[in-house]
């Protein structure tokens, strides 16, 4: 009988510890599985700029005294568009951040027509003997470099270098996800005051008639693909 109970022990006490043995090394393939698929997710991805469906839309206006307490305000304006040709934005769980170049010689007015829109554009990318030190430099600066430091609550901390000047803004900028693509979506200003452009100052002479806001608005659509 004692050898009988003590069988049935020892049959037991095996049985117990091969069960346990089988549990943990299932509870391990779970933890390994869990790690890898955390991995996965973790994974940063790489968006690249699809220039033909990229442009950055902009709007210039010329603002005067004629406000109440002589405030300024807008007397005319002029809009267009100038591509962005490169860049890529890295998306790492919450955290995005990345770069863009855009193209100067690009600059294309959109409210004027024919010789009066061609020295519009020819007058933004100073490259009229009477635009140097106006607006922008093509000739010698042909790029605007744009690193987005980041994105966080609708927000992103850009840095312009734009004719060897850096300018630091934090704008509202949407981010929208369709399967491999990644849409960058905003409406903003960026006040360019320290390009010191003569154009953004008013004529000392005659300062009733006003001058060219130096914050330039902006209407932001990018897409970008893995």
């Amino acid at each position: 009988m004692k050898k009988t109970m003590y069988a049935a022990f020892v049959f037991a006490a095996l049985g117990l510890t091969a069960c346990k043995g089988e549990s943990s090394e299932g509870e391990g393939e779970m933890t390994d599985a869990k790690e890898t698929v955390k991995e996965e997710k973790e994974m940063p991805t790489t968006f690249n700029v699809v220039a033909e469906e990229s442009k950055l839309g902009w709007k210039g206006s010329w603002i005067a005294p004629t406000g109440e307490n002589g405030e300024m305000e807008e007397q005319k304006h002029h809009t267009g568009t100038v591509q962005i040709t490169d860049g890529s934005v890295t998306k790492d769980g919450d955290d995005i951040s990345g770069n863009f170049t855009i193209d100067m010689t690009t600059i294309e007015n959109s409210d004027l027509d024919g010789e009066q829109k061609a020295g519009l554009e020819m007058h933004l990318k100073g490259q009229r003997e009477d635009d140097k030190g106006s607006f922008f430099n093509v000739d010698e600066y042909a790029t605007v470099e744009v690193a987005l430091n980041s994105i966080k609550d609708g927000m992103a901390d850009i840095t312009i270098n734009v004719l060897g000047t850096d300018i630091e803004e934090t704008v509202p900028v949407e981010t929208e996800m369709d399967g491999d693509k990644m849409m960058l979506n905003g409406k903003f200003s960026v006040d360019f005051a320290d390009l010191d452009f003569k154009m953004f100052s008013p004529n000392p002479e005659k300062p009733e008639e006003g001058h060219i806001d130096s914050n330039i608005e902006f209407n932001l659509k990018a897409t970008l693909s893995k």
